[in-house]
């Protein structure tokens, strides 16, 4: 079955779960709509990146959709999507490295602490983590290569999203974002596409889009002294 127009086109297989097979359109490119008024911080870092970088992971006005990577098992490399994360985010980053001045809300969960906030994400092809001998698009040695931030609450309902003063600005030819934020900001952004993933609904080797409310960020700011500095 197929049409004229690729989105149409079907595919139909038992590869990704022999016990669930099915068919799909596997040229159709969903989208996926981030709660800019929930995870503000979140939906920031991932339109910071998408806009500013010159590969614009997951953006739709770039037309530059992410490759899903699923878990070991159902990927032609048995790449671990975590093994990505340790290369972004190594464990105990946030309390070790993260900026001071990251804002954690809890007076939302009373146990809230500072998280490392990836964009690409980890289980894409498009992470920083991913080698690129296994088809990553975007591998760095270490997170310290991609752009550096920490979100803030300034008053209830303000974030803003700051440049790390600490370490030297962006160039903006970086490939991925590391951001310092919230842990119950960063987990629950997430939380839509991971239930997705674990229903299956996510195609294996899917491309997609990620799509934000535009927040009104309109760069990354750097503090100095009393001053917020916009950096193009």
């Amino acid at each position: 079955m197929g049409t004229s127009t690729p989105d149409l086109d079907v595919r139909c297989d038992k590869v990704a779960d022999p016990a669930r097979h099915g068919c799909v359109f596997h040229k159709y490119k969903p989208t996926w709509v981030m709660n800019f008024k929930k995870t503000p911080a979140a939906v920031a870092h991932a339109w910071l990146i998408q806009s500013k970088l010159p590969n614009h992971p997951g953006s739709m006005t770039a037309d530059k959709p992410m490759k899903y990577l699923p878990k070991a098992d159902k990927n032609q490399h048995n790449r671990d999507p975590q093994k990505n994360r340790d290369v972004i985010c190594p464990s105990g980053w946030a309390a070790k490295n993260g900026h001071p001045d990251t804002t954690v809300v809890t007076d939302i969960a009373p146990n809230d602490t500072a998280s490392c906030d990836e964009f690409a994400y980890a289980a894409s092809y498009n992470s920083g983590g991913m080698p690129q001998s296994m088809d990553g698009l975007n591998e760095v040695a270490s997170g310290d290569a991609c752009v550096q931030s920490y979100a803030t609450r300034v008053k209830q309902g303000e974030w803003h999203l700051y440049d790390d003063e600490r370490i030297a600005g962006p160039t903006w030819q970086e490939v991925c974002g590391r951001s310092s934020m919230s842990s119950w900001i960063n987990t629950t952004s997430g939380q839509l596409l991971r239930r997705l993933r674990r229903r299956g609904q996510v195609p294996p080797i899917g491309r997609g889009r990620v799509l934000g409310q535009v927040p009104r960020v309109r760069a990354l700011r750097r503090r100095q002294g009393n001053r917020e500095v916009h950096r193009p």
